[in-house]
């Protein structure tokens, strides 16, 4: 498990480097695609079940 939290950790900091973010841009950057990915699960998963429970 030690390997795979070391190679995302500096996967993560490189890609950091490269297109010069800061931590903090970072950290926004991370909970806005959770949303979006939260988002689109919910909405395939009404869509799937038929219930307009989320309609946006």
């Amino acid at each position: 498990m030690k390997k795979i939290i070391d190679w995302h950790r500096s996967l993560v900091e490189k890609a950091q480097k490269e297109l010069e973010l800061t931590n903090y841009q970072l950290y926004w950057s991370g909970f806005l695609e959770g949303a979006l990915v939260l988002w689109i699960v919910m909405k395939v998963s009404s869509v799937i079940k038929g219930s307009p429970e989320f309609p946006f």
